[in-house]
């Protein structure tokens, strides 16, 4: 690990809580953007190598700002090459934030608890990837430090998000090489108006100075959660999940509380409800826990063959949300996330059949084996266990 990690010199990896956030600042609409102005041109990528193949053009061709941040950057193939696509760009203004989930967690496993010399031969790949983009001019930060308190590793800015010039591009693939073999989404919208909307809010990140926001742009309305104030935040989701009128469809790994519960009361309504979720889980006490919640809410549970890292909802085939939050109750408190919701009748038709469409034809009912009710039970004071010591943290940002 570079000495420079918690440094405080431009370029080195530094640590931008040092200014901490303004708890003054409050849940907020930005009241400086007008939706009747913005023209959106938004544009689906399914899948890792569409999404970098693109979003690679992109970050070649500005000239301006390019502006990087994800959960997980790794010292692998894929997280190699999005660093020196950073590293080569001409923009003059080039930023990376990386969490520090990267400094403690490689490939899915604990540096702390594996003794495995190619893991750490990957975590050291990437203390030198960070190094060289520096070395190329860019400048890289580090949000949320773990710190000397390890409950603190929930508390995580959960994040993705890349602003070239007037291209955005949200979602939830992180860089690595296992996040780009799952399956997964990012939006590209191309704005001036989003654009600086999201710079604004990486700039914040940027100094630690981040607090709750949310802007619409005609069909769409983003929001910013920055942990502290995240029940206040998701109230719109909530809301539009359990308000649905005939129809909710969620693509998630890790659907959880308040928001299955949501899904539940609408179900109760006789609103059509089902979660696409994958059977190869890396979180299978979610899925447990799913299978538990179907048994008796009346939300039909579907499994996806394969792993998938999506976050995705539509809602009576009109509206989409998609974003890097995964509906859960680490989200719900802690995590800073990325949403959007989109009523644009382009999007959402473009959502259905590259998203959606594939989900149904794709999944398959649960058969005898993938429910245990013991598990179920499990999982679900497990999680509720979490959701009560997480809830008693005192977060970073605070």
């Amino acid at each position: 690990m570079p000495s420079s990690l918690y440094g405080t010199g431009d370029g080195n990896w530094v640590n931008p809580l040092c200014c901490l956030a303004n708890r003054r600042e409050q849940w907020h609409a930005n009241k400086g953007v007008s939706g009747e102005r913005t023209t959106l041109n938004c544009e689906l990528f399914v899948g890792s190598a569409a999404f970098w193949q693109a979003a690679s053009a992109d970050i070649a061709s500005a000239r301006r700002r390019v502006l990087i941040q994800a959960m997980t950057f790794e010292g692998d193939a894929a997280g190699l090459g999005v660093a020196g696509a950073i590293a080569r760009s001409p923009a003059s203004e080039r930023r990376v934030l990386v969490d520090d989930y990267t400094r403690h967690v490689i490939n899915d496993t604990f540096l702390a608890l594996s003794k495995d010399p190619a893991l750490h031969a990957e975590a050291q790949a990437t203390w030198d990837m960070i190094d060289a983009m520096i070395a190329s001019g860019a400048r890289v930060r580090v949000t949320n430090p773990v710190g000397r308190n390890p409950f603190n590793y929930v508390l995580r800015n959960h994040r993705k998000l890349l602003v070239m010039d007037d291209a955005v591009w949200i979602g939830g693939i992180n860089f690595s090489d296992h996040n780009f073999a799952w399956h997964d989404m990012m939006l590209r919208i191309e704005s001036a108006d989003v654009a600086d909307w999201f710079a604004q809010e990486f700039d914040k990140d940027w100094h630690g100075q981040t607090a709750p926001a949310r802007a619409s742009f005609g069909g769409l309305d983003a929001y910013s959660l920055d942990g502290l104030h995240n029940a206040e935040g998701s109230l719109p989701l909530l809301d539009l999940f359990e308000n649905a009128r005939h129809s909710l469809e969620v693509i998630s790994a890790y659907p959880t509380f308040p928001f299955v519960s949501a899904m539940a009361r609408a179900a109760r309504r006789g609103v059509a409800v089902t979660i696409y979720t994958p059977r190869p889980n890396n979180k299978p006490i979610v899925r447990d826990y799913l299978m538990g919640i179907a048994a008796r809410s009346g939300v039909r549970l579907r499994l996806l063959p394969d792993m998938t890292h999506v976050k995705a909802a539509l809602v009576d085939g009109e509206t989409v949300v998609a974003g890097s939050s995964n509906f859960d109750f680490v989200g719900y408190r802690v995590s800073a996330e990325y949403y959007a919701v989109m009523r644009d009748t382009g999007i959402v038709a473009e959502f259905e059949r590259r998203l959606f469409a594939p989900a149904r034809d794709g999944s398959s009912e649960p058969q005898a084996g993938d429910h245990s009710p013991w598990r179920a039970w499990r999982a679900a004071v497990a999680l509720r266990a979490a959701d009560v010591l997480i809830h008693g943290l005192r977060h970073p940002r605070a």
